[in-house]
């Protein structure tokens, strides 16, 4: 962490949560743009851990997919604006499966689908039926030249 200016991809990835959350924070505080960067990897490594909280205390819930992605999406960018905050922060697991617990926590779990009854069978006719009512009926004349 003693060469700030060199804030190259392969030297963060190197960073441990602890000295890029430092080197974050101090970025932030001093007004440099490169913080940025650095909340940037923070914002990866805690989406990764919010996807796994998320999903896991999901199911345990009971919530359906589609919910499981709205607390992930919604603890991210929770994650996200507090990473963009100047403040000390816990290591970025720690705060991602909070905001994970939280999100998930706050949905209620979906109701049981109650199971689809087919509807009625259609009540189908032959065309004979058909034209037998019809001729009955008197709706239908017969025709004279088809059976001569």
């Amino acid at each position: 962490m003693n060469d700030r200016d060199r804030l190259d991809e392969r030297w963060l990835r190197g960073l441990d949560d602890v000295q890029l959350e430092g080197l974050r924070y101090d970025l932030l505080r001093s007004g440099d743009v490169r913080g940025e960067h650095a909340a940037e990897h923070l914002l990866v490594r805690g989406i990764a851990h919010i996807e796994r909280v998320a999903a896991e205390l999901g199911a345990l819930r009971g919530l359906d997919a589609d919910q499981i992605i709205a607390a992930t999406v919604d603890a991210s960018v929770r994650l996200q604006m507090r990473l963009g905050r100047e403040e000390k922060l816990p290591a970025v697991e720690v705060l991602a499966g909070r905001l994970a617990r939280e999100r998930v926590e706050a949905l209620a779990p979906a109701p049981a689908m109650r199971p689809r009854l087919a509807s009625r069978p259609p009540r189908l006719r032959t065309v004979e039926g058909a034209l037998g009512e019809a001729l009955a009926d008197g709706r239908l004349k017969p025709n004279k030249g088809m059976n001569s």
